[in-house]
């Protein structure tokens, strides 16, 4: 795909550089989009969490508040507190800079695992398997308004419902989007860093889920759209090796915001994780 030289694997990205008091330096990536990926950030600040936490624990939630956007090819520090460890539960802040600016605050909580009941009441959405689907590069209309070093060079998606990014999808539409995605790049993939990975991936297209009911107030016009905060919980071990059923919905707006709602999805049907974000939608 046409700007991939230009993004480093994903892995290599979520490997934080140790400065000392608990600070790390993450890489950041080059070329393609302006600003940065909220996924990219999001899951940065993470793996700067996960480097102070033992290795029995896995992250099972985070919420962060983006700040300011971020930029490509400036360097990105994160400084973490360790505010508890329990013996089941850790929790962490982090917040992530750029040139001695706040870019992102989060909390998040690492757990060890436990036995206990098991239920789970949300259905799983209905889509064929991802066979059946063309990914984006595969649909002329959607091939060409994909930019290089974009979240498409690490992801390769699969639109079931929604979820068009062409100019020429001018028309108000649902606010829901179900694709299947799947990582270009996930051999050998611990538990940890696939969680990680599911951070970076669950920032995938949430904005434009919303704007979907709103596309003829926002076109012709000069809208400001932006993530305002971002949660995740985790629910069960990603295999992201396979493709993954990711679900969007966005069933409220107003007061000059958005909210959406989504989860994943295993192929066998397993929620791997909820997320929820809020964005900011000024027409």
């Amino acid at each position: 795909m046409a700007g991939q030289a230009q993004v480093e694997k994903l892995g290599d990205i979520l490997v934080p550089e140790a400065l000392g008091d608990d600070r790390f330096r993450m890489t950041n990536t080059r070329g393609g989009w302006p600003r940065l990926f909220g996924g990219q950030i999001v899951a940065q600040a993470l793996a700067a969490g996960s480097a102070t936490v033992g290795e029995d624990r896995l992250v099972n939630s985070f919420h962060a508040y983006f700040l300011r956007a971020g930029e490509r090819g400036t360097q990105i520090e994160c400084a973490v507190e360790r505010e508890r460890d329990g013996g089941s539960f850790s929790n962490r802040r982090i917040v992530a800079s750029q040139n001695g600016k706040a870019i992102l605050s989060m909390i998040a909580s690492w757990h060890t695992g436990e036995h206990g009941p098991s239920r789970d009441e949300l259905p799983v959405p209905q889509a064929g398997p991802p066979e059946d689907y063309l990914s984006y590069q595969d649909i002329p209309s959607e091939a060409a308004a994909l930019e290089p070093g974009s979240p498409f060079d690490i992801l390769e998606v699969r639109p079931v419902i929604g979820g068009r990014m062409a100019p020429s999808e001018r028309a108000n539409a649902p606010g829901r989007s179900l694709m299947w995605i799947r990582f270009r790049d996930s051999h050998d993939a611990s538990p940890a860093l696939a969680r990680l990975m599911i951070a970076y991936a669950s920032d995938l297209l949430m904005i434009g889920t919303a704007l979907q009911p709103h596309r003829e107030d926002v076109l012709g016009g000069r809208p400001v759209v932006a993530s305002v905060d971002h949660t995740v919980r985790y629910h069960a071990d990603p295999d992201v090796s396979d493709w993954t059923l990711f679900d969007q919905h966005s069933d409220w707006a107003g007061e000059g915001r958005t909210l959406i709602r989504g989860a994943m999805f295993r192929r066998d049907g397993s929620r791997i994780c909820s997320i929820s974000q809020e964005g900011l939608l000024r027409v």
